[in-house]
Formats: structure tokens, sequence, C-alpha cells
């Protein structure tokens, strides 16, 4: 029986697929003792999981390498190798003869290895207990019948829609868009890091379903509207067809916008402005150029870290800089420095970290780096060096006052000095800047501005920091609103000291690719949007049609607005009457 389930628009677009559910796993013994006469079959069971394993990371390894690069697939072949570990494996054969159930030796064995490299004093070898982990939690899926997140390549009868309670950023990425049709989840909002992976991979992809996991059963067909909103679950034949009409005109209005790509970005009265990309990765660089884009608002440097065992040394960063900065030259490249914490964790990095109760207003970002300045450097060196290769826009994340922004300026000016004093050729970024993204930098702002050459407003973080909403949870999703009149007046004040001080003023967050603010952000005096690649064609689109002299009237009533409706409706009447 067909019926819709309604949630927030991640990603645009439109995807048809089966259902695959990813249910969290609960990596725990189930207890008990198999009778002698079964241990043999369960020794087979476990055997048969070793090899599926093994295979499975091929597989992951082949397609890392070809999709995310030889980085990231070093990590499966870890993995690959630790599946045949005798330590690991040994142990977990001699618990299955001692009558253990093949998961539970898995989960004990793992346990006491993770826990034995946890206590060397080798920082290398104490990273090692990740490895151990994944894998032993890869073995624990197989035997219980789980599907692994990573790995769709072996299974038949896609395309899938994914259905989760949320995805870790490195999951989405591993994630491949020629097999996942759509991403349904529970939880995670607009500017969650899954909708920004999902809208960097062109997955159609909707968040905040509630009880998801619940009402969709595996297996079963989906239809997902990421404009909307909106999965229908197991739809009939009118449902499809109509499904399939508004995926075509969606597609059609893509192919008319991308008519725009090589067209300047400027209004109607001929105010310009600069239509950059949100990336991850060197890679995705030319989808910047290939959907008409100027440059790179935001690179982030974060995903480098992800999915390895250990922070990735300077020569290896310089190359992935030097490549983006190559790749964009002579257009300016923003890259953000190490924005770990949050909702992007990294394993090898949680021991700095320790838990968190509240991991977003947590020790995170500019505050891990600066304690940290041996991983800090590393990463400062590499982009130093990189700068010669092209248009370096350096900027700091998470920053609250201007001790962090001079601390952190220090230390870059010390790199600097270091570089030169070993010989290597290194260069000055173009421009040095800060995230806005804390309550705190507004207030500031006007002191932060007299220090840097250029504000770039998070307004994914600052949405959620100015409103005390969690931009992950489902139930304020009233709160995720960038059209919100406090983020509003917010913006305000941080434009007006930008202009003050006479320094450039952009936006990286998720609002600077809703072609609906673009008027309000243009008028308050935005001249840098950088957003999702796939977003620019529109945006610009809309940006045409533009009359710069028309904005300070909608900026006056935005400002006056009490209430979001407010501010949405007169929006909507600016566009109507434009």
């Amino acid at each position: 029986m067909s019926f819709s389930l309604d949630g927030v628009a991640l990603s645009p677009g439109f995807g048809l697929g089966r259902a695959v559910i990813f249910r969290p796993l609960i990596f725990e013994e189930r207890g008990g003792a198999v009778p002698e006469e079964d241990r043999t079959r369960e020794r087979e069971r476990f055997e048969a999981a070793l090899d599926e394993a093994e295979a499975a990371l091929m597989r992951l390894e082949a397609d890392a390498a070809s999709r995310l690069g030889p980085e990231k697939a070093a990590l499966f072949g870890a993995h690959r190798m630790m599946v045949r570990d005798p330590l690991f494996v040994e142990g977990i054969r001699e618990a299955i003869a001692a009558g253990r159930h093949a998961d539970d030796a898995v989960v004990a064995k793992t346990a006491e290895i993770r826990a034995l490299f946890k206590a060397l004093p080798d920082p290398y070898l104490k990273e090692r207990a990740a490895d151990v982990d994944d894998v032993g939690r890869r073995l624990f899926r197989i035997l219980r019948g789980l599907a692994d997140p990573a790995d769709l390549g072996g299974r038949e009868g896609g395309p899938f829609v994914v259905v989760a309670r949320d995805l870790a950023p490195s999951e989405t990425a591993l994630l491949d868009g020629n097999l996942v049709a759509a991403l349904v989840t529970e939880q995670g909002g607009p500017t969650s890091h899954t909708a920004i992976i999902a809208q960097s991979l062109a997955i159609p992809a909707v968040s905040a379903v509630d009880s998801a996991l619940e009402r969709i059963a595996e297996g079963v067909l989906l239809a997902v509207d990421g404009l909307k909103g909106e999965v229908v679950v197991d739809p009939d034949d009118e449902r499809i067809g109509s499904f399939r009409r508004d995926q075509e005109a969606f597609l059609k209005e893509q192919e008319e916008v991308e008519l725009l790509r090589d067209l300047p970005a400027r209004t109607a009265d001929g105010l310009s402005v600069g239509l950059w990309g949100n990336i991850a990765g060197p890679d995705e660089a030319a989808k910047v150029l290939a959907r008409g884009g100027t440059g790179v608002g935001l690179f982030r440097t974060e995903f480098l870290y992800m999915g390895r065992d250990e922070a990735p040394p300077e020569e290896e960063q310089l190359e992935v800089y030097r490549r983006v900065l190559g790749a964009l030259a002579p257009h300016p490249v923003t890259i953000r420095t190490l924005d770990a914490g949050g909702d992007k964790e990294i394993p090898y990095l949680a021991s700095l970290v320790g838990p968190e109760a509240n991991p977003f207003l947590g020790y995170r970002a500019i505050r891990l780096c600066l304690d940290h300045p041996d991983l800090f450097r590393v990463q400062l060196r590499a982009l130093l060096r990189a700068a010669t290769e092209g248009n370096l826009w350096l900027m700091f994340p998470m920053v609250v006052d201007v001790e962090e922004l001079r601390a952190a300026k220090a230390l870059l000016r010390s790199c600097g000095d270091e570089l030169e004093a070993q010989g290597l050729a290194w260069a000055r970024p173009a421009k040095v800047g800060v995230m806005i993204e804390t309550p705190g930098a507004v207030a500031l702002a006007d002191d932060l501005a007299r220090e840097v050459d250029f504000f770039s407003v998070g307004t994914n973080d600052l949405t959620q920091y100015v409103l005390a909403a969690d931009r992950m949870h489902p139930r304020l999703k009233r709160l995720q609103d960038p059209l919100h009149p406090a983020l509003i007046r917010t913006l305000a004040t941080v434009a007006r000291a930008a202009s003050t001080a006479a320094i450039d003023l952009g936006m990286c967050g998720e609002m600077a690719g809703d072609p609906q603010a673009l008027p309000l952000l243009v008028g308050l005096g935005f001249r840098e949007l950088s957003m999702t690649p796939a977003r620019i064609p529109p945006v610009k689109k809309s940006l045409r049609a533009l009359r710069a002299s028309d904005l300070p009237s909608l900026v006056e009533g935005a400002l006056a607005a009490v209430t979001t409706e407010e501010v949405r409706q007169l929006l909507i009447s600016f566009r109507e009457n434009s």
C-alpha cells in the first residue's frame, strides 16, 4: 500500500530505487554457548565472513582509488590486511572452538585488541585501534546479516535509496552516485554535512523523516523528491508516472540554466557578484569551473584527515593544495584550516578531544589547532608552500575573539619564517580571513575586521548558534531557517563591519546557494557567494534578473520584519514584482 512521508529537502533532484536500510550497529555480544556439535558450522560461518569481508574491501579499495585517490584507498588496503592478521583472526578461531558464537567472538576479540593498541605509548600504534574496530564491525555485520554502509557494489537490484538514522560524512562521501538514487535520513538538517556531501555528489536527499527506519521496509520501492522533501513508499503506476514527469521537468530546467554558464555573474544593472563553489577535494575544482564558477569560497580540508589512521603529512597536503590552486588559477581558492569536531569526527584525533556532551560547542576547529601546534604547523607549512601555485585565500574557522585570530596569524608567520630559514619556496596568502560563524565573532566584528582581509559568513553554524537550535535536531526544523529575523539582523551587523573596514564580504553557508535569499544577500553587501557547484547556474539566473537599485528598500523591509514568515513573504513579493 502506497503512502507518503514528509521531511526536509536536503539535496535537489528526484530518485527512484529500492530501499536499503542502514540500521545503527549495536556491537554487543548476545551471550550463550554453542554446543560442541555445532562449533564446526560456526567456524565455517566465520571463515565465510572473512572471505566476504576481504572481497568487499578489495572492491572498496579499487573504487576508492579511482574516485577518491590513493590516500583514501590506502585505508581499505590496511583493513584488508587486518582481516587476515593472525593476532586478530586466530584469537577469534580459538574462542569459537571454545564454544562462543562467531559474532560474540568477534566482539570480544575486537575489544581486547583495541584496548591493547590503545595502551601502547607509540601514537602510530595507538591509532591502529581504529582499524581493528572497523574490521571487527565489518565482520560482525556480515555474521549478523547487516548491510555495510560503504559497500553497495555487491548488491543486485539497484539503483538504491539509502535509508538511515543519519550518515557520517565519511560514509556519505563513499557512496557511489551510479548506485545510489537518493538518501533518506531520520536526522540531519539542510545544513548538515550529509546534505553538503549529497549536494556535491548530486544525490537527491531528504532528512528529518520521522520513524523512517520503522516505516520503510527493506527492498520496497521509494520515490524521493528532493525539492519538496517528500518520500513516497511503494508508489503505484500513477504516482511513478507523475514522479517521472516532475523529474524530466527538473532536468530540463537544469539544462536551461546551464546555458548561462559562460555569462558573467552580475545584476541587470551591472553589479558583479562572485559565484564560487564549496568543495572537499581537488578533483571537485573542475565541477566549479564547469558550472561557471569563478573561484572556491570553501575548501573543506577536514576531508583530507578523514577515512585514514593518522593526520596527512606535509608533503601529501602540499600536493593536494597545489592541485586545487593550480586547477583554479588565477581564480581565488579559499582554503579553510582544519575544522575537526562537531559532526566531523576524526577517530585518531578523538583522544585529543575526549568525550563531549555538546560537541558543537566543544573542543573543535581553531581551538584544537591552537592547542596542538604540531598538528597545525604541518597544515600551515603545506599551505604556505602551495601558495606559490595560485591565488590562496586562507581562512580560520570557529574564531570567537581577536586573541584566537592573532595567535593563529602568529603561528602562520612563524611557519613562514621557518620555511624561509630552510630555503623552501613559499608565498604569503593573497588574503587571510575568518569565518564568521559564532555570536562572539559577530559581537567583535568591527575588531576582527581590522585584523583580516575578508569575512566569510558560515550560516550553517551561525544559524544554530544565534538561534540556540541544534541543526541536526529534526524537531527544530523551524529554527534551522536562515530567514529568521535574528539571523538577518546578525548578517547586517557583519556587513556593516566589513563595509566600514573596506574588506571583502562573502558567504559560504548553504544560504549562499538559495536563489530566494539572493536579493537580500546582495542588498546587504555580500559580494562573494560560495555554494555547492550545482547551485551556481540557478543562482546566476536569479542574479542576472535582479536590479541592484531595487535592493535597498527590500533590505529595509527585511530588517524591520519580526517573523520568519514576514521575511519570506517579502522575498516572494519582491520576486513576483521584479
